[in-house]
């Protein structure tokens, strides 16, 4: 029972190894690996593009340093992978030969080629491969109907437009948090001014209601013509501070009215501006 579940566990494991990976190198750039040896150099460039990714291409010994260190980090040892170059089928047996990247079609500069390669033995070794027989993960050429495994990785265009998006949503956040700060800024001004219209309207209210119970005392215990004069007076004074009420009224809608229209203004600013940004606009 023991050998069993050891077996099915060696079968577990198998089934997860065979899977994709996805893998990051120490420069940013991320590889899809697919180390079971099931693809000839086409059907490997053709699962690659299924993704949208495209076969490797290593133009620099800095990014092959740091694939290096993903793959031993991860086998151990080398093993059999497809990059993404060709001879163009060169039928030339010369270790000189032009080799020329498929996805961007430029010749390759930059080479890991292990001691003897490309050798094109037979003239029939057209692909390059990361070849197993080698100590630190050098190149080959290949038969490209040999089945191996394979290493994709994104587009660069993708990689671009990935990097664009990231910056554009950065400048909508920062604008959005920009305008939603001011916007906090002119409530706490538009409250502080609305709290001390209130707080004036209240005090009026006050003096009126004062005022108001004065000339009914006065109309009623006397009929005396000063009491009169004084009555005359205080209504003239109640109406002037209705009006007064009615202007600080006015003045608290015209500062809501303000603060709305401004509101509006500046949102309609930031929507163009992030239209712009996100490419859906030409800049007015």
């Amino acid at each position: 029972m023991t050998a069993l579940k050891y077996l099915l566990t060696l079968l577990f494991v198998g089934v997860v190894i065979a899977e994709p990976q996805w893998y990051n190198s120490r420069d940013g750039r991320r590889y899809l690996i697919d180390a079971e040896q099931k693809y000839n150099w086409l059907s490997a460039q053709q699962a690659c593009s299924r993704r949208n990714l495209q076969l490797v291409e290593i133009k620099s010994a800095a990014k092959n340093e740091a694939l290096v260190e993903v793959l031993s980090s991860t086998f151990k040892r080398p093993i059999n992978l497809w990059l993404g170059a060709n001879d163009e089928f060169n039928t030339n047996q010369d270790p000189k030969r032009p080799f020329y990247w498929s996805s961007s079609g430029k010749r390759m500069d930059f080479t890991n080629w292990s001691e003897g390669s490309p050798a094109n033995a037979g003239s029939n070794e057209h692909c390059v491969h990361i070849c197993a027989k080698t100590q630190n993960y050098e190149w080959s050429d290949l038969p490209c109907t040999e089945q191996i495994g394979l290493i994709c990785e994104e587009q660069p265009s993708y990689n671009t437009h990935r990097a664009s998006l990231q910056e554009k949503g950065q400048k909508v956040l920062d604008i959005t948090k920009k305008l939603f700060g001011s916007q906090q800024h002119e409530q706490k001004k538009s409250m502080e001014k609305f709290m001390h219209l209130i707080s004036q309207v209240v005090k009026k209210n006050n003096e009126i209601s004062r005022y108001l119970e004065k000339i009914e005392s006065n109309m009623s215990h006397s009929n005396d013509h000063s009491v009169q004069l004084r009555n005359k007076e205080l209504r003239s004074y109640v109406e002037a501070a209705l009006k007064t009420v009615q202007e600080l009224d006015q003045e608290m809608q015209d500062a809501a009215h303000q603060m709305y229209t401004k509101f509006s203004k500046d949102f309609n600013d930031v929507q163009k501006t992030i239209e712009y940004i996100m490419g859906n606009k030409n800049e007015q």
